[in-house]
């Protein structure tokens, strides 16, 4: 019976609410109202998830990052394969990186003032890549929510996607 109530929740959660479409609209209207034009969802989730794949391995010189590595490696493979992808796979990369977020900020809490100050024992080059590991994490922290609100809209505009994938790839 446990079993059947967790199955419901990932149903309930890859499937897109009446308020988050009516969100969507609102945010898209808000969009258009200050001047950006229409988003092309498609190009914007396969350009912002280069980055943010960029921007993982970057952080990964220190700090071993396979949450946003495994978020970036799966969007990929759903924009790259997108007459195999469903709505809900773009919720569960939502999933994913908001686990990732509180992932990075519970290790920036337990290793970011190590990195921060000056280490007796490792100089030169080794502290040089843990702080620039640091600033890629911090920068990373917060690419992450723009990379939650794209997945989200690629999650509800997902036929756009697939209209899309012709000109992406």
């Amino acid at each position: 019976m446990g079993d059947m109530n967790l199955v419901d929740v990932f149903t309930a959660f890859g499937t897109p609410t009446a308020e988050e479409t009516k969100m969507a609209k609102k945010v898209e209207a808000y969009m258009q109202k200050t001047g950006i034009k229409q988003v092309k969802w498609a190009r914007a989730t396969f350009v912002l998830t280069i980055i943010f794949t960029i921007m993982t391995c970057l952080v990964h010189f220190y700090k071993a990052d396979f949450v946003n590595l495994t978020v970036c490696t799966i969007a990929i493979y759903i924009l790259s394969n997108a007459k195999d992808a469903q709505p809900k796979h773009f919720r569960y990369l939502v999933a994913g990186t908001i686990l990732s977020f509180f992932y990075d900020l519970v290790w920036l809490f337990l290793r970011g003032g190590d990195l921060a100050g000056e280490d007796e024992e490792s100089g030169g080059v080794e502290a040089s890549i843990k702080k620039f590991s640091l600033v890629m994490t911090i920068i990373s922290l917060f690419f992450k929510v723009v990379m939650t609100f794209v997945y989200w809209m690629a999650s509800l505009k997902f036929e756009d996607i697939i209209d899309e994938r012709s000109a992406l790839l």
